[in-house]
């Protein structure tokens, strides 16, 4: 934590790290299958020291009726 931060405390960035994306073929060959792996991540970045931290996850939504 830098002195800006102590004074005048942190100022937050949302930030989203997206996971790997891999494009591959069907067993035809023609056709690309995307596959990724893992989830994205959601997080806040202070824009000064660099601090991170998790965001909290949302709630599904409603099913429809």
């Amino acid at each position: 934590m830098n002195i800006f931060c102590k004074l005048l405390g942190h100022t937050w960035v949302h930030k989203t790290d997206d996971p790997k994306i891999a494009w591959n073929t069907t067993k035809n060959m023609d056709e690309l299958a995307m596959t990724a792996d893992g989830e994205p991540r959601f997080y806040e970045q202070c824009a000064r020291c660099g601090e991170e931290r998790d965001l909290p996850r949302r709630a599904s939504p409603a099913p429809q009726a």
